[in-house]
C-alpha cells in the first residue's frame, strides 16, 4: 500500500437484504484516489453513486471488501471509532448544505471541531478563522443561515467541510441547489482548493461540473464501468454518462 493514497478499495460489494429480496448495490468496486485528486462520480439514478459516497464518507459498511482510508482500515470499524475517524479525516459538502439553523456561520463550523480531542479552543478559533477566510465569508461570521443566499450557505459548507483539514473533502452534488451564477462560484472554490492540495470526491449529475475534476468515474448497475483522467478544454462537451 502507497503512503500516497487516500482511498483505497479492494472488491467492495454492498448487499441490501430483506426476506424475500437481495439487493446488490455495489459489486466488487476497485478505487484508488491518490492525495490531491479531484475526481467526479457519475452515472443514472440508482446505480450506486449514493451507496458508495456513504460507504467512503463512513456513514455505511460494506457488506464485502476493505476500505483503507489515510492508512487506516476502516472496514470493520464499530460505530464510535467510525464516528471519530470521519470526524478526524473526512469532510461533507451536500446538496442541501445541512447548516444548523440557530447556530452562527462561525458556529456551524466551530461545531465539529469540538469534538476533537486534539484541537484546543485557541486552534479551534484559528482553524475557523482561516476556514471563513479561505471561502470568503468572514464577514458573514456572526449571521445566521436564514440571512444567507445559497451560494452564500455553500460557501460555509464548504468552510466546514475543509475547516479540520480532513484527508478527504466528499461533495454530493454541490450545486444541485444553485443557480448558474452562484454554482460556477462554488466549482472555482472547489477547484481553488483542489489547487491547494485538497483531495476531493464529487457526486453529480452535472456533467459539466463533471467535467471540471481531473478524473471521471462511471457507475452503472453497482459496477464501476469507466475510470478515466480528463483531458478536454473547459468549451469541449463533458464525457457520456
Amino acid at each position: 500500500m502507497s503512503d500516497e493514497y487516500v482511498i483505497e478499495l479492494q472488491s467492495i460489494s454492498k448487499v441490501y437484504s430483506t426476506e424475500t429480496l437481495e439487493t446488490h448495490a455495489l459489486q466488487n468496486i476497485n478505487l484508488k484516489v491518490v492525495k490531491g485528486e479531484f475526481i467526479s462520480i457519475a452515472g443514472p439514478s440508482g446505480c450506486g453513486k449514493s451507496t458508495l459516497l456513504s460507504l467512503l464518507g463512513l456513514l455505511d459498511t460494506a457488506t464485502s471488501g476493505t476500505y483503507l482510508l489515510a492508512n487506516h482500515d476502516a472496514s470493520n470499524l464499530g460505530r464510535d471509532e467510525r464516528a471519530r475517524l470521519r470526524n478526524q479525516e473526512i469532510g461533507f459538502i451536500f446538496q442541501s448544505f445541512n447548516l444548523i439553523s440557530d447556530l452562527t456561520v462561525y458556529e456551524n463550523i466551530e461545531l465539529p471541531l469540538t469534538y476533537r480531542s486534539d484541537l484546543s479552543t485557541v486552534k479551534i478559533q484559528e482553524t475557523v478563522t482561516e476556514a471563513l477566510d479561505i471561502v470568503d465569508m468572514m464577514s458573514r461570521a456572526d449571521h445566521f443561515p436564514s440571512q444567507l443566499s445559497g451560494g452564500q450557505q455553500q460557501r460555509v459548507a464548504v468552510a466546514r467541510a475543509i475547516s479540520g483539514n480532513p484527508s478527504l473533502v466528499l461533495a454530493d452534488e454541490p450545486c444541485g441547489n444553485l443557480d448558474s451564477k452562484n454554482a460556477e462560484s462554488v466549482m472555482q472554490l472547489l477547484e481553488s482548493l483542489h489547487k491547494r492540495g485538497t483531495t476531493i470526491c464529487m457526486v453529480t449529475h452535472d456533467l459539466k461540473s463533471a467535467q471540471r475534476a481531473e478524473r471521471y468515474v462511471e457507475l452503472f448497475d453497482g459496477q464501476i464501468v469507466s475510470d478515466n483522467p480528463i483531458r478536454i478544454d473547459k468549451s469541449q462537451s463533458a464525457p457520456a454518462a
